[in-house]
């Protein structure tokens, strides 16, 4: 793996966890298929990385072209060649030649492509778009960077992925970088009152947002968010890449995917939710499902004292969350702690469950009466705790 593969595959581990991201899996005859490919839920992201040296020809326009060759032209036609090799199998081999990775149903199948350039000059006009068999996403190192670190979340990521080829689809548009194109995302979600045949973005947009007033005050109030971030990369490491817990490590792996499907917003306002927790000390809370999900929490504290019997109160507290969520199919449990010695613990419990039948709402009363679980709950978001 070259600097620049390794520079990019690390980001996409950082961003989306190495559940999804999977460096230089293998291709036709066992050969590369591509140099990351990132595979969550029906969606496919094929990534090829070149990194070109200008020629040091005289003439500008022949080090463009000699350059967009080796480094676009020939990223696209390995992406091109990806995809088809992927439209028929249904399982992916790593680079380690043992383990498959189960590829999504080929009729739900949602392909993005991504060719990161590096090596230009800061003149070179990156094109992106269709090049005759799908649309391309071409980056260079400072898009790639800024991307990938802005949205680092799996959702925000390919939702502007899919904004971006929605809106441009059918257009004219001059965009000196992709972070230009980036900020005008942000800063309109690419919804107008009249829909532009040509688009022409000036440069420096992306430098003008960073210093506006709106930029500031987003990064201070994603901070809470990041406290999910870590929780996240706990679990990971301890359940599934450690796989402390052989008999439960499916449902663990589960619970960890759909936590970390939270976009950065959502991510906010649970982060706020465990902040409220702890200043208020408050043993439980059971939350709302967020938008767009199909799913709910339910928090538990506890400490050296309790950690050995708390699997079951956190178990009985997400079936009372289920109950009061009957829109909701899974319910996710997660007990904080810290032990004698302040070091922090977390476990975690997943149910799918698309429906209660009488008599399980019938026990799970009982039970709710019983121990006094969320007798007298109110289930609210972040913003009504302020």
């Amino acid at each position: 793996m070259t600097p620049s593969e390794k520079y990019v595959s690390e980001l996409c581990k950082k961003s989306f966890l190495p559940f999804w991201s999977y460096p230089s899996p293998l291709g036709k005859n066992g050969k590369e298929l591509c140099d990351v490919l990132i595979i969550c839920g029906n969606d496919i992201i094929i990534i090829s990385i070149k990194d070109i040296q200008v020629s040091d020809h005289s003439d500008h326009s022949v080090q463009y072209n000699r350059w967009h060759s080796k480094a676009i032209d020939a990223s696209v036609k390995q992406i091109y060649g990806a995809e088809r090799f992927l439209e028929n199998i249904n399982e992916i081999t790593l680079n380690d030649r043992v383990t498959k990775i189960r590829l999504p149903e080929k009729k739900d199948r949602a392909i993005y492509r991504i060719a990161v350039a590096f090596g230009s000059k800061k003149d070179f006009p990156l094109d992106t778009g269709d090049f005759g068999n799908g649309y391309v996403h071409v980056f260079d190192e400072d898009s790639t960077f800024t991307v990938i670190n802005e949205l680092d979340t799996f959702p925000d990521f390919i939702n502007y992925l899919k904004a971006k080829e929605e809106f441009t689809k059918g257009k004219i548009v001059s965009v000196p970088k992709e972070i230009d194109f980036l900020a005008l995302y942000i800063r309109t979600s690419l919804e107008f009152d009249y829909t532009p045949d040509t688009i022409i973005i000036d440069e420096g947009l992306w430098d003008e947002y960073l210093k506006s007033n709106e930029y500031a005050e987003w990064q201070k109030d994603i901070q809470p968010s990041y406290i999910w971030d870590e929780i996240i990369t706990t679990l990971y490491d301890l359940h599934i890449k450690g796989k402390k817990d052989k008999d439960k490590h499916s449902e663990l792996e589960a619970a960890t995917r759909a936590i970390n499907l939270e976009p950065r917003i959502n991510r906010r306002e649970l982060g706020i939710v465990l902040e409220d927790m702890f200043k208020r000390n408050i043993r439980s809370r059971m939350l709302k499902e967020q938008p767009y999900t199909n799913h709910t929490y339910v928090f538990l504290r506890a400490d050296e004292k309790n950690w050995e019997s708390k699997e079951n109160e956190l178990q009985l507290r997400c079936m009372i969350a289920k109950k009061e969520n009957p829109n909701v199919s899974k319910i996710i449990g997660l007990t904080f702690g810290t032990d004698k010695d302040g070091n922090d613990m977390f476990d975690l419990a997943y149910f799918d469950l698309p429906e209660l039948n009488e008599e399980m709402k019938r026990r799970i009363e009982i039970v709710q009466k019983e121990f006094g679980y969320f007798t007298n709950s109110q289930i609210s978001r972040s913003k009504d705790m302020r």
